[in-house]
């Protein structure tokens, strides 16, 4: 027989180590490249990337998992919150780079993004699982 308990401890393990390691996915790439223009580099905190904005919703992000892996809704929507922001400025990055200064994308900027998916996959997980009684095996 699974206890109830036991169940609900196996959904809330994977969503706060996915979050963490997308915020550290984050900040290293807030400090790598984003845009790339001949010899020229930009990384997020140089020019006019919001890096420094990411870092400072990274940290709100980062509070709120705990209260995440407690299965507590304003986690869950603070950290879904922080990921919708840290992806909206990252992409914001990415098209003003192209459109003013004609750049490239660089590695840094994508790591960005896909930290922002894994946080908010982390989030909707969370929900998904908040929504859903654990069920009873007898």
């Amino acid at each position: 027989m699974v206890i109830v308990g036991e169940i609900h401890d196996e959904r809330r393990g994977l969503a706060p180590r996915i979050a963490r390691l997308a915020l550290a996915t984050i900040v290293v790439g807030v400090l790598l490249t984003w845009a790339t223009d001949g010899p020229v580099r930009l990384d997020g905190l140089d020019g006019p990337n919001d890096g420094w904005l990411i870092l400072i919703v990274a940290l709100f992000a980062l509070g709120w998992t705990p209260s995440m892996a407690r299965m507590s809704w304003i986690g869950t929507i603070g950290v879904l919150g922080a990921s919708i922001v840290i992806a909206s400025t990252a992409l914001t990055g990415w098209r003003e780079n192209h459109e003013v200064l004609g750049a490239t994308v660089g590695v840094g900027l994508i790591l960005v993004l896909i930290g922002a998916a894994g946080l908010a996959w982390s989030a909707v997980t969370t929900a998904l699982a908040i929504t859903r009684p654990p069920r009873k095996e007898d």
